[in-house]
């Protein structure tokens, strides 16, 4: 647009609350959110950067209002990513540092977070402290009201929130360490409902007798944060107040004839193409939106009418010029509420109209919305997300929004405002049909969307039912298909349902915007309900429901929407018809560990290392270093094309941008460096470049990088950058597993790994053939992302002739050889230093070496620090993720399901570059090998495609493979028809058999094969064989909702390496420890130091003082040049290498100074010395205080065992799955610490279960990812993870060559998720018994991960209902 050349100075300045400090901006950028500015310009790191979209809760604040003439204050969370600065005038803002922290004392929230385990990796920590916090706070403030209105009628209030109620406080975050199950125990805790005893483990008690209220972190409201006095005086004080509901603002008020542009606030960008200005309008009344609006007339596509803002996490590519606040607008926060109907201006909140709709209970219509609203976004989303601005998006943007389809359902209607010039009144059009706004893409400019009118009903004949299919069952996603229901209903003499009028609504479907079946309405209009009738309305609705070309998975939605259709109507024939799935709220589970004091403070329980500080969000990450002076900020340069010459890369244009710097590509390679970004030490495998030179191999390969002022400026100027593509002479990108099998594009195999891509056990052929029975199946596994909360980052600092780089890695070590490469620089000069990740998974081994090389290109070239921070859909793009399997199989087997002989050939895809998946061969067999096939075929091919390399993924290749196993065991089963239990007891190793498929070396001895104990206990434990027989019998009596119970084994494959360590003690007794491992969540700092407390515990002379020595030892950041040669922190065992390496310089120091504990020991009466006069005398006689140690592991690898049973329900007319309980028991050797182990094994598990269930990688047709974000990539939330949830550590026998009798947990328990996979199978079966009518036996089929409601639809069948209609309509029930 340009400069807005009649825009006025700046009026009132903006003021705002930050942790209780009073901030005053006069300048201020309209684009800025709350989120840039906190962590920009304030010394508050605790909200967290990681989706941007408003997806992940990882960012949460509380946003206070106070309200000068009821002098009440609200208060509630809201996702700071969203949130623009200028709309917080008068606000109070509270991050969780304001909450609390280690200075003035952490807040009770805070303290049951680390108390029960609830924080790993921390980076979503700050957001869940909030997100708890905001749910108590919003039920006080209902507490409030409750106890006001009940003084005046009598009642009595509630007392306080439920369990339920608490739990959904974290239904808009997402956590990828924990499982969520401790977090869930933390907000039950304030629950009025809770049983303290069902609480999980915590530090709070160590016996559930001793679970009592007065144990907790007590919680006291009276000290939260108080609504700052400085900001109700101002408020007050000002002639009409800011940020009240229904106020106007007082700026300049609007004058008759106004033609220039009231901006209170501008920001102007310049850069060599011109200046660009921003400008923020705030209006009051509609005079003042109309003179505005007049200003801007011709200009509305720049121009942006802003509430909540909360689209531009959606629409991120709509970027205004010019911000029109109307949320002040008085006509727009209207409620007026009548007996039978509320009406609600269009600037009210989501949440607000929740609340309104709840006090109408048990209205039918608004108790089925405020439930269905429940379910939208997450609350923090609807915090701040406004009702008009969804219908807005629906209307203008054909949004998938369910709010226009319900209050379509419910018969609602809205008010349009035409806006006049200032001199004349506004006048409002009358009330407008829901289908008619919504059916006008384009009203005039003028029209303004004012207020929604929601009829409700006291009628008893009133039926309204809303529905959505979604890949979350409890929001936080958008749905395939959503409807609502409206239905009068009568009975006739025999009682029968004759529909008297219907409103039948349906959106999300693939259509522009909700619509209602009129045709079906009038069809149903006056009719007596029957079968034959709800038949003809299925035939009906699928002529009206029609997804628009290009609509994803159409056949789906059309399906989702008949099953909507079909079970409100079979629900009127019968209330018993009516399909209720499980409910999952609230979650229950217990936790089973073996705590000894033997070896003290080893095995206990303790509270992770450093959680509180991860809870105030004082915890430093690598995003969270202030930038150094002069620090610019560099975003990618991506191919969009997936094989093409690359011709040129043109960047002048970018240059013009605002703040650009410079363009930084292969050509800035210094002289003698090389174009490298990963380097793979394993077995010396290929490096990856750092940018593409002549040919690009995949869309999104990094071309160079665009350095600017900001992450913002460069992110703009990235994407002006002109790439020029050759496709001539260049081969069609090959992009899936059959396009390289059909073109033979394979990557070569390295002579150190062709022995064990291949194993041979016995005669697989003859047996074979001698084989009562014989089957051929398939399966697939798709990728998955890593999704770590924090995203890739590194910050490059030059220094004279050396260069520093913090950056977020698995494996400094590799960073330092890829910057030495590439800068050519001597290794000495290249220091790397990690603190601590936001969760890797993997991905942070190897892949985030090219982000942190790209920096430090960048740096050095430029010699200023440059700091690279990817943002969400960039990382989720480039990084890359799970390697794709594609499988075939024969097998054979026995009538008993003995399997003889099993054929696998695995083809797996790995993109462009083969990342390190070759060295995997070597553990990946032993997952597939994991039952007793009797002779075994097993080959693996890996195919190279153009597309992003895929790279390890927890578990990598072992969950592939266990899912391999899984399937060849479940289709032998469903070719028997057999219980898939019962096939697997069939195919379990014994000792022998065991050793024949794994090798000696990696078995061990037979007391420790714990495998086949594991799984008898938790037969037995878990009432497999009662479960079996109940699941059985519901399905007979369920027609719609099928159950599946499923168990696993795991028998995993895991390597030894070895680590090292420095620990120094000072003189006041306090310890530092240095090891070569990173603090990712796993609990590795945790777990060294208590293991350096019970090595130095000779040295104390009681356990009261062992328990003091734990609060002393610190463990510092790894330094490359401080520890160097520290290799990589992965394969599930470094923290068991570092406890050894730390145990080892400890028995050092401990030799070193028990003489002088025994000399110190004469000269008291009682012989007791304090571990702090040891170190005194020590310090104090010169002796050498620090011991450096390198532990080699005696066992490089060996197995480790578990087991797992699930139960599952699948609703089949949606193909909604919901895991309904989980048992778990897990082989972790002596836990080094139960607490930690425990949530690494409900954490895997649930990862497990996104690569199962929900997680779904899509491209477009170039290969590109656009499963980018957290609007289409779904990692579990809270109502993923099964409702009972049990786990187990099993203790094992000791080990003399495993450290402290340890074992590994990271990443093993993930494959225990299968059991879902097996039980979602086994629901399928009687779904397809059902839709088939036989009796199972013979029915095999493709099941392939992961098993989302399309897939698992599909083989319940898309068209059940229809066959289902067409058999009872024929007199055939079966």
């Amino acid at each position: 647009m340009g400069a807005l050349s009649s825009m006025q100075p700046v009026h009132r300045p903006l003021v705002f609350a930050l942790n209780g400090e009073r901030v005053e901006l006069r300048d201020v950028d309209p684009a800025t959110t709350v989120l840039h500015y906190i962590r920009s310009a304030t010394r508050f790191k605790g909200p967290k950067r990681s989706c941007g979209e408003g997806g992940c809760g990882a960012c949460l604040v509380i946003l206070a209002k106070y309200d000068p003439e009821t002098r009440e204050v609200k208060e509630s969370s809201v996702n700071a990513c969203l949130v623009l600065l200028c709309s917080v005038d008068g606000c109070a803002i509270t991050t969780t540092e304001g909450l609390g922290n280690q200075r003035k004392g952490f807040h009770a929230i805070q303290k049951r977070l680390s108390a029960f385990h609830g924080s790993q990796c921390g980076y979503c920590t700050p957001g869940m402290t909030m997100a708890i916090y905001s749910c108590l706070k919003h039920e006080q403030q209902h507490q409030s009201k409750a106890t006001a209105v009940g003084k005046n009628n009598g009642n009595a209030p509630s007392s306080g929130p439920t369990c339920e109620t608490m739990e959904r406080a974290i239904q808009g975050n997402i956590c990828r360490c924990t499982g969520y199950r401790p977090i869930l125990d933390v907000c039950k805790s304030f629950a009025s409902d809770v049983d303290l005893e069902d609480l999980g483990l915590n530090t709070c008690w160590t016996d559930k007798a001793d679970a009592k209220q007065e144990y907790l972190p007590q919680y006291d409201p009276s000290g939260d944060p108080a609504f700052p006095q400085f900001l109700i005086r101002e408020l007050e004080g000002r002639k009409t107040p800011i940020q009240g509901h229904g106020k106007a603002q007082d700026v300049i008020p609007a004058k008759e004839g106004l033609v220039e542009l009231d901006a209170r606030f501008k920001h102007v960008e310049s850069s060599r193409e011109g200046d660009e200005e921003r400008a923020w309008v705030s209006a009051t009344n509609f005079a003042e939106l109309s003179a505005a609006l007049k200003v801007l007339k011709g200009k509305r596509d720049q121009v942006k009418l802003v509430v909540g803002n909360t689209s531009s996490g959606y629409y991120k590519n709509i970027k205004p010029q010019v911000f029109v606040d109307i949320s002040q607008i008085p006509e727009l926060l209207t409620v007026h509420r009548e007996a039978h109907s509320l009406e609600i201006g269009a600037a009210t909140r989501i949440s607000e109209l929740i609340d309104h709709l709840d006090e109408f209970a048990p209205d039918p219509i608004a108790t089925n919305l405020a439930n269905h609203l429940k379910k939208l976004a997450g609350g923090h989303v609807r915090n701040w997300g406004s009702v008009g601005g969804n219908l807005v998006m629906a209307q203008r943007f054909a949004f998938e929004s369910d709010i226009a389809t319900i209050l379509l359902g419910a018969g609602a209607s809205v008010k349009l405002a035409t806006i006049k010039p200032p001199h004349e009144s506004y006048s409002s059009h009358n009330l407008v049909p829901m289908e008619e706004f919504l059916a006008t893409s384009t009203h005039d400019q003028s029209t303004i969307l004012q207020s929604i009118h929601i009829p409700l009903t006291s009628n008893t004949t009133t039926n309204f039912k809303t529905y959505r299919g979604a890949p979350r069952p409890y929001g936080n996603a958008v749905s395939y298909a959503n409807a609502a229901f409206l239905a009068s209903v009568s009975r006739n003499a025999e009682g029968v349902a004759v529909i008297e009028s219907t409103r039948l609504a349906f959106g999300a479907f693939g259509t522009k915007h909700a619509i209602r079946a009129v045709k079906v309405e009038e069809l149903l209009k006056g009719k007596t309900l029957d079968l034959s009738l709800i038949k003809e309305c299925v035939e009906r609705v699928k002529q009206d429901v029609v997804p628009l070309a290009g609509t994803e998975k159409p056949e789906f939605r059309v399906a989702l929407v008949v099953g909507f259709l079909f079970e409100f109507l079979n629900s009127l024939l019968s209330s018993d018809q009516a399909v209720v799935p499980t409910p999952l709220l609230p979650h229950v589970g217990k936790q089973s560990i073996n705590v000894t004091d033997e070896m003290y403070p080893l095995t206990q329980p303790t509270a992770k290392i450093l959680s509180l500080l991860q809870a105030s969000g004082e915890a430093v990450y690598v995003d969270d270093i202030p930038s150094p002076p002069r620090c610019l900020h560099a975003a990618y340069v991506l191919s969009s094309e997936p094989h093409a010459k690359l011709k040129g890369v043109d960047a002048n244009i970018a240059m013009g941008s605002p703040g650009a710097a410079a363009f930084i590509s292969v050509k800035d390679i210094p002289d003698g460096g090389k174009n490298v970004g990963i380097v793979s030490n394993f077995m010396g495998l290929e490096t990856e470049l750092l940018f593409a030179e002549d040919v690009v191999g995949y869309a999104g390969q990094p071309l160079g990088v665009m350095v600017a002022d900001t992450y913002d400026h460069a992110k703009f100027a990235a994407e002006r950058v002109h790439v020029k593509y050759d496709k001539k002479g260049v081969e069609a990108p090959i992009l899936t597993i059959d396009d390289a099998v059909a073109r033979n594009s394979m990557h070569p195999v390295p002579e150190a790994v062709k022995s064990i891509n291949h194993h041979h056990i016995g005669d697989t052929g003859k047996a074979l053939a001698e084989a009562e029975f014989q089957l051929e199946g398939a399966v697939s596994t798709a990728s998955q992302n890593h999704f770590y909360m924090e995203t890739q980052v590194a910050l490059a600092v030059p220094d004279e002739d050396c260069i520093t780089v913090y950056t977020s890695t698995q494996a400094p070590d590799f960073v330092q050889q890829a910057v030495s490469f590439c800068l050519n620089l001597p290794i000495n000069k290249v220091r790397i230093i990690c603190r601590r990740l936001g969760g890797a998974f993997g991905g942070k081994c190897l892949r985030n070496q090219q982000v942190a090389v790209a920096a430090a290109l960048a740096a050095y070239t430029l010699q200023r620090p440059v700091r690279i921070s990817l943002d969400r859909n960039t990382d989720m793009q480039m990084i890359g993720g799970r390697v794709l399997t594609k499988t075939k199989f024969t097998v054979g087997f026995t009538k008993t399901g003995k399997i003889t002989a099993a054929r696998v050939d695995v083809l797996l895809e790995s993109g462009w570059f083969v990342d390190f998946h070759m060295i995997m061969f070597n553990s990946m067999d032993s997952v597939v090998k994991k039952y007793n096939f009797g002779t075994f075929d097993l080959s693996f091919t890996f195919c190279k495609t153009n597309n992003v390399p895929k790279s390890a993924v927890r578990a990598p290749g072992d969950a592939q493979c266990s899912t391999i196993a899984e399937a060849i065991v479940d289709h032998v089963a469903s070719y028997l028809g057999m219980s898939g239990i019962k096939v697997r007891d069939a195919n379990m190793h014994t000792f022998d058999s065991l050793v024949l498929f794994h090798r000696d070396h990696l078995v061990g001895d037979k007391e420790g094969f714990t495998l086949p104990t594991i799984w008898s206990r938790l037969k037995a434990h878990a009432r497999v064989e009662e479960r079996e027989m109940e699941v059985e019998k519901y399905n007979k009596q369920s027609k719609w909702l099928k159950r599946g119970l499923g168990m696993v084994p795991c028998v995993y494959h895991v390597l030894g390496l070895g680590n090292t360590s420095t620990v120094s003690i000072f003189q006041d007794g306090s310890v530092v420890v240095e090891v070569g491992g990173v603090e990712m969540g796993q609990g590795l700092y945790t777990k060294v130091s208590q293991a350096v407390a019970y090595t130095l515990s000779p040295l104390c002379s009681k356990k009261e003082e062992v328990s003091e020595l734990l609060k002393k030892i610190r463990i510092l950041q790894l330094d490359t040049l401080h520890l160097p040669n520290s290799f990589a922190d992965g394969y599930s065992t470094t923290s068991e290498a570092t406890c050894a390496a730390a145990q080892q310089a400890c028995v050092v120091l401990v030799q070193r100074l028990l003489p002088v504990k025994e000399e110190l020991a004469e000269a008291h009466l009682n012989g007791e010395v304090s571990w702090e006069s040891i170190c005194f005398t020590a310090k104090f006689r010169m002796m050498d205080l620090q011991s450096h140690q390198r532990w080699v592991s005696p066992i490089f690898q060996y197995l480790l065992y578990g087991a797992g049973v699930s139960e599952v329900e699948v609703n089949i007319l949606t193909g909604e799955t919901r895991t309904l309980a989980t048992d778990l028991i897990y082989d972790a050797g002596r836990s080094v610490n139960s607490a930690v182990d425990i949530g690494q094994v409900e954490g895997a598990f649930v990862f497990g279960l996104g690569f199962y269930v929900t997680e779904e990688i899509l491209r477009d047709s170039k290969g590109k990812v656009v499963s980018d974000g957290t609007w289409t990539y779904k990692p579990p939330t809270l109502d993923i993870i099964p409702q009972s949830f049990n786990v187990e550590l099993y203790k094992s026998p000791v080990h003399k060559d495993r450290i402290f009798s340890s074992k590994a947990v990271g990443e093993p328990p993930l494959l225990l998720a299968g059991s879902v996979y097996s039980a979602i199978w086994s629901a399928i079966r009687a779904a397809r018994k059902d839709y088939k009518g036989s009796d199972g036996c013979g029915d095999v089929f493709e099941f392939n991960t992961p098993a989302t409601m399309d897939k698992v639809k599909k083989l319940c069948g898309m068209d059940n209902v229809e066959k289902y209609l067409a058999r009872v309509n024929t007199g055939n029930s079966s």
